[in-house]
């Protein structure tokens, strides 16, 4: 079981855009058209993610707190480095891509910390992670495919995907505005959108932590829980620009 979990995070990790394995989604992102980048990102990274549900919770078996320990630990790392490299992007598509591996990195926190439950008979803090990250999957799908939308229409309009030469778009494209502000504003977990239901749920389940038996989890845990709120913070200081 643990050689089938360490290739399934090679194989779904490197599609859905895991670090280290996420090179290729900030190339290919920006090259296709945005369309096409809307269905990669909502819908084709989370296919990955839905072939490492079907096969580690339906065919391995009871999990092991290593396990949780190892996709925690991967997850926390995905979701910060994303984030922290959307940062630094100038180009809006390469921003988006990027934000998408933060976003892969909440859903498997909440997976991790799921296994993680489980492995202790916690089935109440289980079920709520694994709501989270569920529901994470949906809505992400959801804004992300949005905010692609509205990219590929200041891209058509404008001919630019440089964000320090543009400005003033809400005078010229006032739907498009609107609607990548609501986009930006789910995307950051700010209430009451849907992105901040799913992240909610998620340091839900990170709270019920106290109650895990083993004391490389009670540390882990939390300090995935405090990079996971770094990331936030940091998404809504991204999404700003």
């Amino acid at each position: 079981a643990g050689i089938v979990l360490v290739l399934l995070l090679l194989g779904a990790g490197s599609k859905a855009g895991l670090v280290p394995l996420h090179v290729w989604l900030p190339l290919a992102h920006p090259a296709a058209p945005s369309h096409v980048s809307a269905l990669m990102s909502g819908v084709m990274t989370k296919v990955a993610v839905y072939g490492f549900i079907r096969i580690v919770f339906d065919l391995l078996g009871q999990p092991t707190p290593w396990q949780g320990i190892l996709v925690l630990v991967i997850g926390g790392a995905t979701a910060s480095l994303g984030i922290l490299h959307a940062l630094m992007e100038r180009d809006l598509k390469r921003l988006l891509a990027y934000s998408t591996i933060e976003n892969i990195g909440i859903i498997f926190v909440s997976l991790g910390l799921t296994l993680a439950f489980a492995a202790n008979g916690m089935t109440g803090p289980a079920a709520l992670a694994f709501t989270a990250a569920l529901f994470h999957v949906l809505n992400h799908s959801f804004f992300k495919s949005l905010l692609f939308f509205g990219a590929g229409a200041v891209l058509s309009a404008t001919g630019e995907r440089d964000m320090e030469k543009l400005g003033g778009l809400i005078h010229r494209m006032p739907v498009t505005s609107f609607a990548f502000l609501i986009g930006s504003v789910a995307i950051s977990a700010l209430p009451p959108f849907n992105g901040f239901a799913s992240e909610w749920l998620a340091f839900q389940a990170i709270l019920q932590s106290p109650d895990l038996p083993q004391w490389g989890l009670k540390i882990i845990v939390p300090a995935i829980g405090g990079l996971l709120a770094l990331s936030a913070a940091l998404a809504a200081t991204c999404f700003v620009k």
